[in-house]
């Protein structure tokens, strides 16, 4: 009958044995080729097929994405790299005599939640570095969200913009572009919107009378 005095020897005998550095840089190595492998075969056949055929507007969403697949090129290739540079560690590092080679399963789940961190981490950064990137093509070149509402509806949303029930065209946009626009802009846009407001406040008035 096994007592918690010699539950808690066994747990400690097993984790201050040396590590398997071999086996911990194969599952290394297999997550990498994974991460690896879609990452770059993320695309769908009947995707290039209608990109080919059809003239389709790229969504802002699709451009996330390829931001988050190079992201995850990069996380694969470290895991990669990291596995075979264990591999070749422990090549030149056998274990000690008399200690066996047992199934590293306490190393591929730590291996694992790395991969599920690293991954989130990376859909963050893309998310972040997206919404610069956006920002800063807006900052120098003017955009006609008037005249699109499609794109302002996706820049919008891409920034987390929501619209309230008693929105209009004029004041979605007017809030849209004090969040893009740069700060400097801000004043002069946002000048030209208030006096559009006032516009639509004063005919509301007048309907209203």
């Amino acid at each position: 009958m096994y007592t918690l005095a010699t539950l808690r020897f066994s747990f400690e005998e097993a984790h201050l044995s040396p590590p398997d550095w071999m086996g911990i840089g194969l599952v290394l190595a297999i997550v990498g080729s994974f991460l690896l492998a879609n990452s770059i075969l993320f695309r769908h056949p009947r995707q290039l097929v209608v990109e080919r055929f059809e003239s389709v507007t790229q969504e802002l969403r699709t451009i996330r994405e390829y931001i988050f697949h190079r992201s995850q090129v990069n996380v694969g290739f470290g895991f990669l790299l990291s596995g075979f540079g264990l591999q070749l560690y422990g090549h030149y590092s056998p274990l000690p005599a008399g200690i066996e080679q047992s199934f590293p399963a306490m190393w591929i789940g730590i291996v694992v939640v790395m991969a599920v961190l690293l991954l989130l981490a990376s859909w963050w950064w893309s998310l972040s570095a997206f919404r610069r990137y956006v920002r800063d093509y807006f900052r120098t070149h003017a955009a006609d969200f008037e005249a699109d509402l499609g794109l302002a509806r996706e820049v919008g949303d891409l920034f987390g913009l929501t619209s309230h029930a008693d929105d209009t065209v004029e004041s979605y946009v007017a809030r849209l572009r004090l969040l893009v626009c740069e700060p400097a802009a801000t004043g002069t846009v946002s000048s030209g919107l208030g006096l559009a407001a006032d516009d639509d406040h004063a005919e509301l008035e007048e309907g209203l009378a």
